[in-house]
């Protein structure tokens, strides 16, 4: 059963502050790695490139 008694002021904002704090860091920490992938995205094609005719042209049978 939902609980109804009423909440104190002090603990709806602490609430709704670590709430806060919490989306904020996890849209950081998003933001630091969309950053992190996107320096070493312009390599995956050249790299996929080379591989793929390392691999192509290789005498291995």
């Amino acid at each position: 059963m939902k609980d109804v008694t009423p909440k104190s002021n002090l603990e709806l904002i602490l609430k709704a502050i670590g709430f806060a704090v919490a989306v904020v860091a996890i849209i950081a920490l998003l933001k630091v790695a969309f950053y992190a992938f996107m320096s070493v995205a312009g390599w995956i094609i050249p790299l996929a490139i080379i591989y793929f005719l390392v691999v192509k042209f290789s005498d291995r049978d």
